[in-house]
């Protein structure tokens, strides 16, 4: 015996087929939503070791102040704002990142050492830096004695201090033509680091940063954030013609010298982080503008990554 349903009861049974299969659509759209949103903000966090060579960071929560006169002192105007980093060798020095300041943060003298006549005569050994005199690169970089208060250290914030690994570096030392290690948080490169091959009036120190094999002189120009021109710079490479002359980049990017104990010359320093340092490719907006209204290139934030707790 055939059921034989009424139009009506057809009627809303079609009603209701529709509107549970659109609850099941709702609730499928909804969860297919959820789960995109956490695969999105997973796939947001990175290792800084995945980063690629030239790719740049930057760590919002702390601040420079990039003061534009000679002995790091105020002429015109200063900047404030968080230092960039290039990306520029993995695994150089053991399983680290190294970073390298896309900008100059300071004009400051590499060593005001005196000699015994009490003449100020500033050497050009990086490990002693500072150790006869109230003005050192290496400990000011380091906010170490006598730059404990202040120094360039002291500005990092608790998190990127957590991060950074120490760096056992080559050196050599000109009175004694021997080689030796230090011990740092911060630094700067030798000239080799930066690409030097020749070492026509220095040593090799080193080995070349990745970013900077086979690189030109226009891949070492750097400026300080508030100008257009390139500015010399120091590297740690004693010049083996005087104690008192030091290695630096010049503001067209190939390599010269300067006396130790000129303050007018440029820092570029650089550390090195531990790999597994987690990292977005999230920046905050103001942070980003920043930096562009400051002369930084809109192209170089391509790969602009964030330093995360």
């Amino acid at each position: 015996m055939k059921r034989i349903f009424s139009k009506k009861s057809y009627l809303l049974f079609i009603l209701l087929t529709l509107i549970f299969s659109a609850c099941s659509s709702n609730t499928n759209t909804t969860d297919v939503s959820e789960n995109n949103q956490s695969n999105e903000a997973s796939s947001n966090e990175y290792l800084l070791s995945s980063l690629s060579i030239g790719d740049k960071v930057v760590d919002s929560s702390w601040e420079w102040s990039y003061k534009n006169g000679y002995g790091y002192s105020d002429f015109n105007t200063s900047v404030t704002q968080s230092v960039t980093w290039i990306v520029v060798a993995k695994d150089h020095y053991g399983s680290s990142v190294t970073l390298l300041s896309e900008k100059l943060i300071a004009y400051f003298s590499y060593d005001e050492s005196t000699i015994d006549s009490g003449l100020l005569a500033g050497r050009n050994h990086w490990g002693n830096s500072g150790s006869t005199s109230l003005v050192g690169l290496r400990p000011w970089l380091n906010s170490e004695a006598p730059h404990e208060g202040t120094g360039f250290y002291n500005a990092f914030s608790d998190n990127f201090k957590s991060a950074l690994v120490v760096t056992s570096l080559s050196n050599y030392d000109f009175d004694t033509m021997t080689n030796y290690t230090t011990d740092d948080l911060v630094f700067i490169p030798s000239n080799t680091e930066l690409g030097d091959t020749v070492h026509d009036s220095t040593f090799e120190i080193g080995s070349t940063w990745e970013y900077f094999l086979g690189s030109d002189d226009n891949l070492r120009v750097t400026n300080f954030p508030d100008q257009s021109y390139g500015e010399e710079y120091w590297t740690r490479s004693p010049v083996n013609y005087g104690y008192r002359t030091e290695a630096v980049v010049y503001d067209s990017g190939f390599f010269a010298s300067n006396f130790a104990d000129f303050n007018s010359v440029g820092v570029r320093p650089a550390v090195n982080l531990n790999s597994k340092t987690k990292v977005s490719e999230t920046v905050n907006e103001d942070v980003l503008d920043s930096h562009l209204a400051n002369g930084s290139s809109l192209i170089a934030y391509s790969f602009f990554y964030e330093i995360l707790d």
